[in-house]
């Protein structure tokens, strides 16, 4: 599981997305659209669903199948889970199931960033 920082955009990988055919071996999509998809949400910790038609989608560059998704700010506003979901039975082998976890800025800074976890030491301890 992927952890993403509190009220900060994120960009995540997201793939591989698999064509469904008939007579062909399973494909790598490219080029692909949210557009193209009849479920494509992101599902909050307190249960909000998002439709993800408008967020920023890319192919990742010499990587079939492969894209970034951008998550604006306001995606990441509760801490918690955060669920990404993406199928369409006549387009898609397989659906895209993803799950991050939302957390504490200064968790993540001391995780991933260059800083260390801030701490205030209690006046009565010492």
């Amino acid at each position: 599981m992927q952890e993403l920082r509190y009220n900060t955009e994120q960009i995540v990988r997201v793939g591989v997305l698999l064509a469904k055919t008939k007579d062909n071996p399973i494909i790598p999509v490219t080029g692909a659209t949210l557009n193209w998809f009849w479920w494509r949400y992101l599902i909050k910790s307190d249960g909000t669903v998002i439709d993800i038609i408008n967020f920023y989608w890319n192919d990742i560059p010499n990587c079939d199948g492969c894209y970034f998704l951008t998550f604006p700010m306001n995606v990441c506003d509760k801490l918690g889970s955060l669920i990404l979901y993406i199928h369409d039975s006549f387009s898609l082998g397989k659906p895209i199931f993803m799950e991050f976890n939302v957390i504490t800025q200064n968790e993540w800074d001391s995780k991933y960033g260059n800083s260390l976890l801030s701490v205030e030491q209690d006046s009565k301890l010492g």
